[in-house]
């Protein structure tokens, strides 16, 4: 008896972890291995296991009752080539019945095997272990070890085609140039190079956007002279030597973000302009959570043993969101069955395995949204210096700014405060989990604003802060005198906090420090600096790339507000809190947000309409078909004609789409309800004239305030139209707690807990009676301090920490901040704090 392994990824209710799999070879004694799956998810990593380990792997295929086997790699090419074929292989093969396929290794994996096998939808196996006699498969089939290894070719580039680069370049440009070209060339990584350009020209020549680049990619001065990076390296003080040097042997990493909308358009060019394309495989994996709800909806119980065996296992088999094959000659891969565009079945651990180079396509949708802007407004370039722009990212305005849209980045912007470029690039670097709990940022802000200084007179670009790892590779070439090379292995080491690799890598730095003559204090203090703080240091040529894409956004909303929130809205439709904090973002700036319109009509200047989309089950087609087919009369003509579901009609309803066409929200609810029942009030009207008399109808009783908001929240997910507001006193803008994600003070009327000041309507997330208040309220709807409004005289600021005078901006008159300066207590009247270290008191 042959026994025939079967893995997971045949998603048949094995079991088996291939790891597993060799050590049970290894202690029976056997010498070769026979995987039996329905397709060649796991045959690299089987290979690679069997051959590490000593052992013969024989790559077999189940198709139907038979189990085709490949003896060698000629016949393992065969394999793939007849699966890709949808034919019978040209080769031996062994009857089902002749061995014993094997899908748990003992009968402890039983139960493991069973849940496995409902959640696949098979039916599981009761003698599917591996018990009784067995002949090894390699000398039974008379196969020999084989490698998978593939000899994958890029596009070849035309000779010469780096020399253009030279002409017209500085010198230090050219040296740098001439530099970059040599380790390229010595690594051999001409053609990479050149593919990723072809790919870049082709989605440049069909009008798809690709960013501006990623990752340490951008430090490359040839990357950008070749036009697949946007930024100048010279320029933002970027090293190559983060991004590639002559002891690096893996090939380099250039990932393209593109316009996530057009990144489809851009694959289905790449597959017609290269002789070979392909997409990945990815594998979704079993976690205790996702277990523990297919259980529950399956209705089957797991042990806590069964939930050993199946965690980590793959159910499921996807597309990798970014990454593809391109080759300058067709290359027998294994494809999913009737995939278009093609996909191998290797995922990329498994490309990588046997010499296949990925390239990642990623989709972005901030591209996208930048795109329509720009198309929209026709702005083909902006300038970097800016001051609104800087302006709206330093108060934290920063909905639908890429990388700065939670509310901890909105807290950095106010306490950051970029006035250029580079400070927005350290912005971004520091908004990381690991800088912001170690406090970098209030380091950063306090020697900013100069109320400290840093000791030693190093990474002055950041004020003594290391927020950049080409910081620490700098610091080692120039302060001990390590190569490139050597920088980069020390920056890797320096992030570890395993002591063996840590230790030797400050040892070595030390010793040089001292060679040069550092004094032994200096030296000691520098690595503790490094311990402490280099393992939060980011990349510096990311951060730049994307802080030009966070500068551009945010340009673009500075001058045209309107336009931006209304790509933004129509891009974000399905996410309900982004669209609620751009309406109050366009509150804030001083705009009158207005519920949609199926009749659209003109744009006024202070007035901002919601789009069609933003209303909950709206999607772009139902909102084109509606602007397409308007004007309508009445509600009934636009169900005739858009024929959309009487679910979204109801939506559009509630959210007072229809307002205008009849004067008033309860005159469209009531025909709503009048065309829900069939009552046509035209037909109606005929018989009044024909037969003297109308038909009965029972009259709705009028909405108030209140009623109208909770319809809107059904409809958008948020209340929208403020409530009436009689009061003549004004602390901050409701709008403002939620526009710049900041505890406010706000003079506001609750009903049924809707809080409104007039301007703009929110939900609270406690209760309070109705009435008029005073309320401290969070970005969550939560309340920190409450008083009846006619109680309170005051707000009071308590300003703490280091501030200047750009972090408090004008109040009204019953607000103020107290606190110390030049060691006196001082009052500001008519002022509010921008930063978020003070504390609130409603005398």
């Amino acid at each position: 008896m042959i026994f025939c392994f079967v893995s997971p990824y045949s998603f048949d209710g094995s079991v088996i972890r291939l790891e597993q799999l060799i050590e049970f070879a290894k202690e029976r004694g056997m010498k070769s291995l026979l995987l039996a799956d329905t397709n060649f998810h796991a045959a690299v990593r089987f290979n690679v296991l069997c051959r590490e380990n000593g052992l013969i792997p024989i790559h077999g295929l189940q198709k139907g009752r038979k189990i085709f086997y490949a003896r060698d790699r000629e016949e393992f090419e065969e394999l793939v080539r007849s699966y890709n074929e949808n034919r019978e292989p040209r080769l031996s093969c062994l009857d089902v019945k002749e061995v014993k396929l094997v899908r748990y290794l003992d009968r402890a994996s039983f139960e493991a095997h069973q849940f496995m096998a409902r959640l696949v939808n098979c039916e599981p196996c009761e003698e599917c272990d591996p018990s009784g006699e067995f002949f090894d498969p390699a000398e039974a089939l008379g196969a020999r070890r084989y490698d998978l290894n593939v000899s994958h070719k890029l596009l070849n580039p035309p000779k010469g085609w780096l020399e253009e680069l030279f002409e017209g370049l500085d010198t230090e440009r050219e040296r740098r140039l001439t530099r970059e070209v040599e380790v390229v060339r010595k690594l051999g990584f001409e053609s990479y190079f050149y593919t990723v350009k072809r790919i870049v020209d082709i989605a440049k020549q069909n009008d798809i956007l690709i960013g501006p680049g990623r990752g340490s990619a951008v430090g490359s001065l040839l990357a950008y002279l070749l036009g697949i990076t946007s930024i100048d390296p010279i320029s933002h003080d970027l090293m190559f030597e983060r991004f590639l040097h002559e002891e690096r042997r893996e090939p380099p990493d250039i990932d393209i973000d593109v316009a996530d909308q057009q990144r489809d358009k851009l694959l289905g060019l790449l597959k017609d302009s290269f002789p070979y394309f392909a997409q990945i495989s990815t594998f979704v994996t079993l976690t205790e959570k996702n277990l523990f709800s297919e259980a529950k909806r399956l209705k089957l119980e797991l042990s806590s043993d069964a939930v050993k065996v199946l965690v980590g296992l793959p159910f499921r088999r996807s597309v990798h969101a970014a990454g593809i094959i391109l080759a300058a000659e067709p290359l027998n891969l294994p494809l999913v069955p009737s995939s278009d565009p093609p996909v191998t079945e290797y995922d990329m651990d498994s490309l990588e395995c046997i010499g296949v180079v990925k390239i990642d396509v990623l989709g972005l949708r901030t591209l996208t949204v930048l795109d329509k802007i720009r198309k929209r407004l026709n702005v083909k370039t902006m300038p970097f210096n800016d001051g609104p722009t800087f302006e709206l990212l330093g108060r934290g305005n920063t909905c639908g700014i890429f990388q700065l849209e939670a509310e901890t980045a909105r807290s950095l912007c106010r306490l950051i405060r970029p006035s250029n470029l580079q400070e927005l690039s350290i912005l971004l670097a520091l908004n990381r989990p690991g800088p912001l709990a170690a406090k970098l940022e209030r380091t950063y802000a306090e020697r900013k604003r100069g109320c400290h200084h840093a000791e030693e007179d190093m990474f002055a670009e950041t004020h003594g802060v290391i927020v950049y790892q080409e910081q620490v590779m700098k610091l080692a070439m120039e302060v001990a005198g390590f190569s490139a090379a050597e920088a980069d292995l020390f920056r890797k080491a320096i992030s570890e906090k395993d002591p063996k690799i840590l230790e030797p890598a400050l040892e070595k730095f030390r010793v040089k420090l001292h060679e040069r003559g550092y004094k032994p204090s200096f030296v000691e203090k520098l690595c503790d600096v490094l311990v402490k703080f280099a393992g939060y240091a980011f990349n510096k040529s990311h951060s730049v790339a994307y802080s030009h894409l966070s500068y551009e956004l945010a340009y673009l909303k500075a001058h045209w507000p309107k336009e931006f929130f209304d790509v933004y809205i129509r891009e974000h439709s399905s996410e309900q809190f982004k669209v609620f904090l751009a309406v109050q973002e366009l509150r804030s700036l001083g705009y009158e947000v207005l519920p949609p319109n199926v009749n659209f009509g003109g744009s006024e200047d202070r007035i901002f309409r919601l789009p069609l989309e933003a209303v909950g089950g709206i999607g772009e087609s139902s909102a084109r078909i509606c602007r397409e087919l308007a004007p309508f009369s009445n509600l009934k003509e636009f169900a005739d004609r858009t024929k959309l579901p009487t679910s979204a009609i109801q939506k559009l309803v509630w959210a007072g789409a229809f307002d205008e066409l009849y004067g008033s929200r309860s005159a469209a609810l009531e025909d709503f309800e009048a065309f829900q029942k069939g009552f046509d009030q035209e037909l109606n009207l005929v018989g009044a004239k024909v037969f003297g008399k109308q038909a009965e109808r029972k009259q709705r009783l009028s909405y108030d305030e209140t009623d109208l908001a909770e319809l809107e929240e059904r409809a958008f997910g948020f209340a929208l139209t403020p409530l009436k507001f009689e009061d003549e006193k004004r602390f901050a803008p409701l709008a403002e707690v939620f526009a710049s994600s900041r505890i406010l003070p706000v003079a506001v009327r609750v009903s049924k807990n809707f809080a409104s000041d007039g301007c703009t309507i929110v939900r609270l997330k406690d209760r309070l009676p109705d009435g008029y208040y005073a309320l401290v309220l969070t970005p969550e709807g939560r309340i920190v301090q409450h008083k009846r409004l006619d109680e309170v005289q005051r707000v009071v600021y308590e300003m703490q920490n280091c501030f200047d005078e750009h972090d408090v901006e004008r109040a009204s008159e019953l607000e103020c901040v107290k606190t110390t300066l030049c060691g006196k207590k001082v009052t500001l009247l008519g002022f509010r704090p921008l930063v978020d270290w003070y504390r609130v008191e409603l005398v």
